[in-house]
């Protein structure tokens, strides 16, 4: 492995650790390994982010509704399962020095390597 890849590793990881991921961009600037899981992790914030709003609007929604309200909470719920899963395999992928993209969304660019 580069020299970049051993020295950053750690920054990559932090880069999907939900807000943790503004220290490897600002620290990590000159790092292209740090910079691709940047991109990976704040696109994956961007995501959750969406679905979390989405989830807040259909439980304030349905949550009136007896026994209907915490079903349908219940099922909005379960994708947070599956970006918790797309964190892990980014926190994997930069502890082996990988540059893979994350499953679903890893071929956005929200920033340029």
């Amino acid at each position: 492995m580069n020299e970049d890849v051993q020295k950053n590793k750690g920054m990559a990881i932090l880069a999907y650790l939900s807000w943790l991921l503004l220290i490897p961009l600002f620290c990590a600037k000159e790092s292209r390994f740090a910079r691709f899981h940047v991109g990976q992790g704040i696109t994956l914030a961007i995501f959750w982010a969406c679905w979390w709003v989405i989830e807040i609007i259909v439980g304030a929604a349905t949550g009136w509704i007896l026994f209907v309200g915490p079903v349908i909470g219940a099922l909005a719920a379960l994708p947070n399962i599956f970006f918790l899963v797309f964190a892990i395999i980014g926190i994997i992928n930069a502890a082996n020095g990988e540059e893979k993209p994350l499953p679903i969304f890893g071929k956005i660019t929200i920033i340029k390597i």
